[in-house]
């Protein structure tokens, strides 16, 4: 059969317009598929961005001492705390690669200059988790003789305000990897921690008390070579300050402290420690950094001989 010049146009355009009407609702379709991947897309976009934005807590903690303000930390969600010190030689023997050691003590009395890193977790304004440890250069002014691990550990840590009294109080699990304690057998311990400050109304001094409860954990009995080692050390730390500025404080400090010697075998036997003093600047540059040079000595016989130079600083990010 012979088909016609306007059938054949007529035939065209009927197949033109079945395939049309085809293809039509699928590309609506795509197109409509397109739209949505995209909202998705920019969904997905923002759901990664709202979990990778910091929670920020209000600062509602009423602590005011610097020093306490920069050991709080970040208030964010998530932060890194830092802390940087340097444990310096004598005055009278600046070439000395030793710290004094009038106890004879457990531990490591190397000039020294060490830091701790470790992760916060915020619970709310005024409580935090922390995990860290750190690294230790020991004898660094003699090109650095041992590199030490600082024991690991985990804390919790609240900070409150009662009346005019600052307080922030810890308590920290600590497993042992310093090589001289554990030489005696340490394995780890268990410590609580207590700062409080009370500012004079009107004043610009301060005093402040600070206290520790520690005890250790040993995996053996204690022999001779152990020495002076002790199962728990109870210590204070009383303060007298004056604010000179909003960020620059001068204080001195004496530290007290009692040890339970292994040896005894008695938990009851408490021996008191060589009493020490500090005499310090604290500075912050804000209110996460905060910086102090000291010096350390012994009231009791005052030397250039024992009396030492040092810093340590805390700051924080995130």
């Amino acid at each position: 059969m012979k088909i016609s010049n306007s059938n054949k146009i007529t035939f065209t355009l009927l197949i033109g317009t079945l395939i049309f009407s085809t293809i039509s609702p699928q590309a609506a379709f795509a197109q409509e598929n397109s739209g949505t991947t995209e909202v998705e897309a920019l969904s997905s976009k923002e759901s990664i961005r709202e979990i990778l934005r910091q929670k920020k807590f209000q600062d509602d903690s009423e602590i005011t001492d610097t020093k306490l303000k920069a050991d709080e930390g970040s208030r964010s969600e998530y932060s890194l705390k830092f802390q940087l010190a340097f444990a310096g030689p004598p005055i009278g023997a600046l070439n000395s690669p030793k710290q004094p050691n009038p106890d004879g003590s457990i531990g490591t009395y190397d000039t020294s200059i060490g830091g701790a890193i470790s992760g916060r977790f915020r619970l709310s304004s005024e409580t935090a988790v922390s995990v860290g440890s750190g690294v230790s250069a020991l004898q660094p002014l003699q090109g650095v003789t041992r590199y030490d691990t600082k024991n690991p550990f985990v804390s919790y840590d609240i900070s409150s305000k009662w009346n005019d009294l600052q307080l922030r109080n810890a308590v920290t699990l600590t497993d042992t990897t310093n090589p001289d304690y554990l030489a005696v057998g340490e394995t780890g311990g268990v410590s609580f921690t207590n700062y409080a400050v009370y500012n004079f109304a009107q004043s610009k001094f301060a005093v402040e008390l600070d206290s520790s409860l520690s005890y250790w954990f040993f995996n053996r009995g204690y022999v001779p070579s152990d020495r002076s080692a002790g199962s728990y050390f109870l210590t204070f730390y009383p303060y007298l300050k004056y604010n000179a500025t909003s960020k620059l404080n001068l204080n001195t400090s004496l530290a007290v402290q009692y040890m339970n010697p292994r040896v005894a075998n008695d938990p009851t036997v408490l021996g008191n420690k060589t009493l020490s003093q500090q005499i310090a600047i604290g500075y912050a540059f804000t209110k996460d950094i905060y910086f102090s040079p000291y010096i350390n000595f012994y009231p009791a016989a005052m030397a250039a001989d024992s009396s030492t130079l040092n810093f340590s600083t805390t700051f924080s990010l995130l």
